[in-house]
């Protein structure tokens, strides 16, 4: 589908066609010759004159599927959004929180040894 869709289809008859013009060409005259025959545009084959017809076919269909049609095309809708802040809520109160300082001094001697790997109490 996605081939048919990016006209590759039309690509690979091209390729044929211009094979098989290279062959029929090069038959009465020289490779160079018919290579000049196949792709100058003078010389069309039936092949390539249908895949010229088809390919117009398919740009005209294309042409009036995106001809609009009294279509009303509404976009994008811009509305103004207010934000209200001002929910109702009872304040939040910052609490009192004081640090309590600590006055007395650490134990001493300091507990050692309470935590493995320490060799402080050897």
């Amino acid at each position: 589908m996605l081939a048919l869709s990016l006209g590759l289809h039309w690509a690979l008859l091209q390729t044929v066609a211009w094979t098989g013009m290279l062959i029929t060409f090069s038959r009465g005259a020289s490779f160079k010759e018919a290579v000049a025959k196949t792709f100058d545009g003078k010389h069309p084959c039936t092949l390539c004159k249908a895949i010229k017809q088809g390919r117009a076919a398919e740009k005209k269909q294309e042409q009036q599927q995106s001809k609009p049609v009294l279509k009303l095309d509404a976009g994008l809708v811009w509305q103004d959004t207010q934000f209200n802040f001002d929910c109702g809520r009872d304040p939040i109160v910052a609490g009192n929180f004081l640090m309590l300082v600590r006055s007395e001094q650490p134990p001493k001697p300091r507990p050692r040894g309470i935590l493995p790997g320490n060799n402080a109490g050897a």
